[in-house]
């Protein structure tokens, strides 16, 4: 190159890394737009859901009501001592029967909701206690959108298509509408997957470990089966990689990492399971003979729950929202994504095995995580982190469900709240799904499933009825009309991004480190 040349080069390569940092400032902002957005209409969706279904409608939300009650009045609820409020409307269980549950979302709820019902506000209290939910929604989304970020860092497509598809699922607008424990514990799934992806991405430091013990401790007093995802978060930390030099220093520092998460979020929330089980003999707190004798649930076999069409049908109808658990949106929604999804990851296995084949794993090499804020290593035997999140993500999916076919052959029955927990599971591998084809072909396909997903929402919103006071129906009407409005730009966002980043298909595509990421942290182990 000859002086002039080298001369004009220097302006031209300034110009280029304007423009890119231009660009990169554009997409967040994009970004960030289309994630304030999802959070929104969550919360309006929700509240919209609130103000026009019946206060109290199930006996399950009185009893929730009554425990935060319980909590506000400084003691926690008895199975056999029922509720403590005497509600004048709604629907009344004859016993107490979510006492089993952990208490940390009632005593969110309890300064809410208590001083209300002493009050004899009782519709109020309903109301402000499920406006507190839709709130929670919004933390859910929020989550599921950071854990995208953390399982696919520098890919801000599938972050907000990932926030875009947990904001309209139809079960959690419902549950944010009403008073139920469920989306704490969603919201410290999608906090356990974010953490689990960081650490093996990033590596171990101090800070991960801090925040894994108290996410571990905050899920177990949240719900129970947040087990599963404490379970693979501390797999995660005992297979990341770490800074240590030997293989003896390596192994230490994930062992203590695992079994410090371990011991915090046992000293933390075992207390109130041991209580459980001094009071009803099991852990879970559950009463199977009472059910049996009151509500006429009784033991199933294992083949009889898992071949039952109705089974599945009640426990991943998650985008029904209004619609029947057999209507065909709903499935359409849930799975077109996971099969796209399914496909790539297909592809991506195939072209891995045969360039290892070609090249004797050298391109295996290139596959595994670079040195990220100094950390020094790889994740155990070498797998790469992307193949990691994909086992783990697999194990918690057939776990969950291994404990829901276990509660229905004692007696219980499908709820599809339950598979709540697996909602930011799913989200972050739909949107993997919907964005990993080409940029016309991902957008269409973003779109198509967005209008679906509305009309599901749309279902769920009573806009012509009133229910409670003429005003709410009002609200009700207002409120939609703006979610929609929400809902729209949100889809916006996210098309916009999808058409300004190339395609990038791969188990760790799009997963270079975040160069935002530690920023002044410290790997040093546990």
């Amino acid at each position: 190159m000859s002086a002039a040349e080298s001369w004009a080069e220097g302006p031209r390569s300034a110009t280029r890394e304007r423009r890119r940092e231009g660009r990169a400032r554009r997409d967040a902002r994009l970004e960030v737009a289309g994630l304030v957005a999802a959070v929104v209409f969550v919360v309006l969706a929700s509240v919209a859901r609130a103000l026009s279904n019946g206060p109290l409608s199930t006996a399950d939300e009185t009893a929730h009501l009554d425990y935060a009650y319980e909590v506000w009045h400084g003691h926690l609820p008895v199975f056999e001592r029922g509720i403590q409020f005497h509600p004048a409307f709604g629907a009344v269980p004859p016993v107490q029967w979510v006492s089993q549950h952990p208490p940390l979302f009632y005593a969110l709820l309890a300064p809410v909701v208590g001083p209300l019902i002493d009050g004899n506000h009782l519709y109020i209290a309903v109301i402000a206690g499920r406006f507190e939910d839709a709130l929670i929604a919004g933390t859910t989304v929020l989550a599921t959108w950071w854990a995208a970020r953390q399982v696919r860092p520098g890919d801000r497509v599938v972050a907000v298509v990932a926030a875009l598809a947990t904001a309209s699922t139809g079960m959690l607008i419902l549950v944010g509408g009403a008073i139920y424990n469920d989306l704490v514990n969603v919201t410290f799934c999608a906090l356990a997957i974010g953490l689990a992806a960081r650490a093996l991405r990033t590596g171990l430091t101090t800070r991960l470990v801090v925040a894994a013990a108290l996410v571990g401790v905050g899920g177990m007093l949240s719900r129970l089966v947040f087990a599963v995802f404490l379970l693979g978060l501390v797999v995660a930390l005992f297979v990341a990689p770490t800074r240590a030099v030997t293989a003896r220093g390596a192994w230490g520092r994930r062992v203590l990492a695992a079994v410090v998460v371990g011991v915090v979020a046992a000293l933390g929330a075992g207390w109130f399971y041991l209580r459980n089980r001094a009071l009803t003999g099991n852990v879970a707190g559950s009463h199977p003979a009472w059910a049996a004798a009151h509500l006429g649930r009784h033991d199933r076999t294992a083949s009889s729950v898992v071949t039952d069409k109705g089974f599945w049908e009640q426990l991943f109808a998650v985008y029904r929202a209004g619609l029947p658990t057999t209507s065909p949106l709903t499935w359409v929604l849930l799975l077109a994504p996971l099969v796209l999804a399914a496909v790539v990851g297909v592809v991506v296995l195939v072209r891995t095995l045969r360039a290892r084949g070609r090249h004797h794993g050298a391109a295996a090499a290139d596959a595994q995580p670079a040195e990220v804020a100094g950390v020094v290593g790889r994740p155990l035997w070498g797998v790469p982190a992307g193949w990691w999140l994909a086992a783990m993500m697999v194990a918690v999916v057939v776990l969950t469900v291994f404990l829901e076919v276990r509660f229905v052959m004692g007696g219980g029955a499908p709820n599809t709240r339950y598979a709540l927990p697996l909602v930011p599971v799913t989200a972050i591998v739909g949107a993997i799904g919907l964005t990993a084809l080409g940029r016309i072909a991902g957008t269409v396909l973003t779109v198509l499933w967005s209008i679906c997903a509305v009309v599901a929402y749309s279902s769920a919103v009573g806009l012509v009825t009133p229910v409670g006071p003429a005003i709410a129906l009002t609200a009700t009407r207002g409120d939609y009309v703006v979610s929609l409005v929400v809902f729209a730009f949100m889809v916006v966002a996210a098309v916009v991004l999808r058409l300004r980043r190339p395609p990038a298909v791969g188990v760790d595509a799009g997963s270079e480190p975040d160069v935002h990421a530690d920023r002044g942290g410290r790997p040093d182990g546990a």
